[in-house]
């Protein structure tokens, strides 16, 4: 074990040294000594480290004890000095004492019987001091530490007195509210407030100096500016000897956030708004097809409440001729979204009714689950207007029969498809007989309700699949499809049965008229002037015979009934 050595500087003269050498000869740790009598040479030891104590007299040569408290205190050398009383002036001994120095021995038995008591004494006190600094420093670095997060923190610390006084703030806080750490020490709690946040703050703060924590607590606070920030954070308090002394808050500034969550609230409430009362139909469905949402607007527009088509398939509300078509747009929508797949059809009401939409549709943005946003804006009118001017375009208005331009299409269709060789169709073609007569005598809006009525009945008298028009005045053209000439004649026979019946009453008059019918079959690859100008010539034949009669024209030309 290696023994403890105290190292000790003699600045004295040879006696004072040699006698506190034979004092200390007896002391439990070895004893270094090292003698100097000029200032020079206690300076150069002075420079190496280690000493455990110094013994001065007095005065020596040419310094004093003075002078080697002042030099010690200059270097900061924290050295314990012990002065040798009757080595010099009592006013040194008198000055070193006003110093500091302490303590003074003499060199008498007495003293020097005691020295290495005193010795271990002095040594346990430096000791205790070092230990003492090296507490104080930590001490001041963790203080330092401390005092740098508390300023440097983006939390926002308060410390609040009982009477609501604020005691102490950070840098954080002070900078977000606007005030000097000078203008702090004369505000209360209530200086700082939002009229909103003054009961439940009132209420909370009671419970504080109740002793009661709170956690995740929001409150409003006003800046010197007059600014509102929100503040959100934890709240406790500061108890000493059994009793609350203060309360402290650790709040976060939340004011960005209330403000995005304030300006979200109102942008969805818009958007809500915009998507319940859009005039159109707003949805949105899974990929089986459930109604997953609807808006108002929509759901008012099929007659239902809003609840009473959510959870329901998509097909309750479209027409069934169009929902394979609906369904399939769908599936392909959820496989590809980036495809602009538009889509008209029908949606049934409640009641039954049917109105036509246009249909638009892509995966919703932002949702977890993939769901189709569907637009449907109500067509009806517009699809009424087109398949009124397709009408008005393929059909004669007078008669609301086909007109010859939508019969002519009709004839090229037929004579250009594909059939059976032995398959066989048929062209009626017929005008009026004594049209001209009613015409010329009761004038042409007699002549039109003539044609109304005639066409009325040949309406009842033609099947669903033949193609009845009116190709110009008072001729008209029966396309019979998939038929013998045997039924093409009992066709126009019945025409012209039927027309021979009826009676014409126009006013105080009644007039009885008679009809020419030409029958020409129809041979696929036909040109259809060749067709026409054939059935023609069988009505003119049948016309020039006598009227009121039929004539078919054969290959071998034509021929009367």
């Amino acid at each position: 074990m290696q023994e403890n050595v105290v190292k000790l500087l003699m600045a004295c003269s040879i006696e004072s040294s040699a006698a506190i050498e034979q004092a200390l000869i007896n002391h439990g740790s070895s004893v270094l000594v090292r003698r100097v009598e000029a200032a020079r040479d206690l300076q150069h030891a002075l420079e190496t480290p280690g000493w455990n104590l110094i013994f001065s007299d007095l005065a020596l040569s040419d310094f004093t004890a003075v002078d080697l408290t002042n030099l010690l205190s200059v270097k900061a050398w924290d050295i314990p000095l012990v002065v040798i009383e009757g080595t010099g002036d009592e006013e040194i001994a008198f000055r070193c004492l006003e110093m500091g120095v302490g303590p003074i021995i003499r060199c008498d038995e007495q003293h020097l019987r005691s020295l290495p008591r005193l010795v271990d004494t002095l040594l346990r006190r430096v000791e205790q001091d070092r230990t003492r600094r090296q507490l104080e420093k930590r001490l001041r670095e963790s203080e330092e530490r401390f005092l740098d997060v508390f300023d440097n923190t983006s939390d926002l610390i308060q410390c609040v007195a009982p009477d609501g006084s604020i005691m102490f703030t950070n840098r954080s806080w002070r900078k977000v509210m606007g005030y000097t750490e000078e203008e702090v020490r004369s505000l209360k709690l209530l200086d700082l407030l939002h009229p909103d946040s003054m009961i439940c703050c009132s209420d909370r703060f009671g419970r504080l100096m109740n002793g009661e924590a709170l956690s995740c607590i929001e409150f409003k606070f006003v800046t010197k500016a007059g600014e509102t920030v929100h503040l959100m954070g934890d709240c406790g308090s500061i108890i000493k000897e059994g009793g609350v002394i203060s309360t402290r808050g650790i709040f976060r500034n939340v004011t960005d956030t209330v403000k995005v969550e304030k300006a979200l609230k109102i942008t969805e409430a818009r958007y809500q708004a915009l998507y319940e009362n859009a005039p159109d139909i707003y949805s949105t469905i899974s990929s089986s097809g459930e109604i997953l949402s609807i808006n108002q607007t929509g759901a008012r527009m099929l007659g239902y409440e809003a609840n009473e088509l959510i959870g329901e398939s998509a097909a309750k509300v479209i027409h069934p001729e169009d929902q394979r078509a609906v369904f399939a747009c769908v599936e392909k929508l959820f496989a590809d979204p980036d495809a602009k797949l538009d889509i008209e059809y029908r949606k049934i009401r409640k009641d039954g009714s049917v109105f036509w939409v246009h249909q638009r549709a892509s995966l919703e943005p932002g949702s977890n689950a993939q769901r189709l946003l569907v637009i449907c804006r109500d067509i009806t009118e517009k699809r009424y207007l087109e398949d009124k001017l397709a009408h008005q375009a393929s059909h004669d208005m007078l008669t609301n029969l086909m007109n010859r331009r939508e019969f002519e299409r009709r004839f090229h269709q037929l004579l250009e498809r594909d059939s059976d060789p032995s398959d066989r169709h048929y062209l009626c073609f017929f005008d009026l007989d004594q049209f001209k007569a009613i015409n010329d005598t009761c004038g042409h809006i007699a002549g039109d309700e003539l044609l109304r009525q005639i066409a009325a009945l040949l309406k009842g008298l033609v099947r669903s699949r033949d193609t009845l028009a009116r190709i110009g005045g008072d001729e008209f053209a029966v396309l019979m499809e998939h038929g013998s000439l045997e039924k093409a004649l009992l066709l126009a026979e019945k025409i012209r049965a039927t027309i021979e019946a009826f009676e014409f009453h126009w006013r105080s008059q009644r007039f009885s008229i008679g009809v020419s019918v030409g029958v020409v079959p129809v041979q696929v690859g036909q040109p259809i002037t060749e067709l026409l100008n054939m059935a023609d010539m069988a009505c003119y034949t049948a016309k020039k015979q006598g009227r009121n009669r039929i004539c078919a024209a054969h290959a071998e030309g034509v021929v009367p009934d």
